[in-house]
C-alpha cells in the first residue's frame, strides 16, 4: 500500500496540506474547515470579520485577500488548496434590483472567488494544488427573486473551466462543488422557525432531506485529496436531486 493510500486508508487524505478557506466564519465554511482539519490539513479560515479560529480578510479587498495568503506562506511554509466560500445572497425581483445589490452579490460571490483564485495560484506557482468554488445548484436553474446570486453562481462554473485550462500546465486543479438546500446560516433559521416550509421543502428533494453542512464539506474533501486528482473543471452538484424536480416542472 502506498503512502496516499495508507493516508487515505486512515482517513487523513489531506495530511500536511495547506488549505485556506473563505467564508470560514458562516455555518458551511465551519463545516469546510472542521472537516478538512479531520483530514489532515492544515485549515486556515478568513472572514471579513475575524472570530474564534478565523482570521481577518475581505475577498473584495484583493489587497487585503493577498496579504492573508502572503501571511499563511509565510507561517506554514506553502500554500497548497484554495476554498472559495465566501458568500452573499439578497433577493429583490429583477426589475426592481438596486445597481448596489446587484453589484455586492457579484463582487462578492464572483470576483471574490477570482481574487482568491488568482491569489491562491500565484502562491501555489508550479509546484501544483488545488482550488475549490463554492457554488450552488441554482447556478444552473433560474430562480425568482434571485438573479444576482444565480448569475454569481453561474458565473464562478465557467471561471473554473477557464482556470482549470490555463493552470493545468501548473498542476492546479480548479473545480465547484455546488450544495443544493443546506441546512445551515439563514436556511437553517428559517426551517426552524418555520417547520413547515422545512416538510414542504423535503417534500420536493427527491432524497427527502435538506443537506447537513458535511454532505458538502466532505465533497470539498474529496476535490482537495489525491482521490480525484484526474478530476480539474468539473461542477460537483451536491443537491439531493433536487435540480431534477425543478427541472421537471
Amino acid at each position: 500500500m502506498t503512502d496516499s493510500s495508507q493516508l487515505e486508508a486512515q482517513g487523513r487524505s489531506l495530511s500536511g496540506k495547506v488549505v485556506v478557506v473563505t467564508g470560514g466564519a458562516g455555518d458551511l465554511g465551519r463545516s469546510i474547515l472542521e472537516r478538512l482539519e479531520r483530514a489532515g490539513a492544515v485549515a486556515v479560515g478568513c472572514d471579513v470579520v475575524a472570530g474564534p479560529g478565523v482570521e481577518q480578510c475581505d475577498v473584495t479587498d484583493r489587497e487585503s485577500l493577498d496579504r492573508m495568503v502572503a501571511s499563511v506562506v509565510e507561517r506554514h511554509g506553502a500554500l497548497h488548496a484554495m476554498v472559495a466560500g465566501a458568500g452573499v445572497v439578497e433577493r429583490a425581483a429583477a426589475i426592481d434590483l438596486e445597481p448596489s445589490s446587484w453589484s455586492r452579490v457579484i463582487g462578492i460571490n464572483l470576483t471574490g472567488a477570482f481574487h482568491a483564485a488568482q491569489s491562491a495560484a500565484r502562491a501555489m506557482g508550479d509546484d501544483g494544488g488545488s482550488i475549490v468554488f463554492i457554488g450552488s445548484w441554482i447556478g444552473s436553474a433560474p430562480a425568482r427573486d434571485l438573479m444576482s446570486y444565480c448569475v454569481s453562481k453561474a458565473g464562478l462554473d465557467m471561471m473554473a473551466r477557464c482556470l482549470a485550462l490555463e493552470l493545468a500546465p501548473r498542476k492546479v486543479r480548479v473545480n465547484v462543488v455546488a450544495p443544493g438546500v443546506v441546512e445551515a446560516g439563514v436556511s437553517a433559521q428559517i426551517f426552524r422557525e418555520a417547520p413547515e416550509r422545512r416538510s414542504a421543502m423535503e417534500a420536493v428533494i427527491p432524497l427527502g432531506r435538506l443537506a447537513a453542512p458535511d454532505d458538502v464539506s466532505s465533497c470539498v474533501e474529496f476535490l482537495l485529496s489525491e482521490r480525484s486528482s484526474y478530476v480539474t473543471g468539473a461542477s460537483l452538484v451536491v443537491d439531493g436531486g433536487i435540480r431534477l424536480a425543478h427541472a421537471g416542472g
